[in-house]
């Protein structure tokens, strides 16, 4: 009778280790409104969870401007006035650049901005 409770309590506490070590955070989806204009992105930093899925609408105020995350197959562009949208999975960990992939003006060069990414727990 002892060995039955003591290879029930350990299969107990086995069992709460095993969900605690499954648990993770589900992916989340993440709404961004990037508004371009002349020089700059507003917000230019985004904030994820590898496995998030990232959806971007881009608002060109002023002139065409381009949405381009380096090293993915993410690039939009969007006219005056008008929206583009894009919808990716974050599956790298650390920083990704995006800019402006359409010639813009004199300050097209410092259009750039940063998503920037983390593990979840256990990944």
């Amino acid at each position: 009778m002892a060995k039955l409770l003591v290879a029930t309590a350990a299969l107990a506490a086995t069992a709460g280790t095993v969900r605690a070590l499954t648990a993770r955070p589900a992916p989340a989806r993440i709404e961004v409104s990037i508004d371009a204009r002349f020089g700059s992105f507003a917000p230019h930093v985004i904030r994820a969870n590898r496995g998030d899925t990232i959806h971007v609408t881009l608002r060109a105020l002023d002139t065409a401007h381009g949405f381009k995350v380096q090293g993915t197959n993410v690039d939009i562009t969007a006219m005056p006035g008008m929206t583009a949208e894009v919808t990716f999975v974050v599956d790298w960990n650390g920083g990704r650049e995006w800019y402006c992939t359409f010639s813009c003006g004199p300050q097209h060069g410092t259009m750039t901005g940063m998503i920037v990414t983390e593990s979840r727990s256990r990944d």
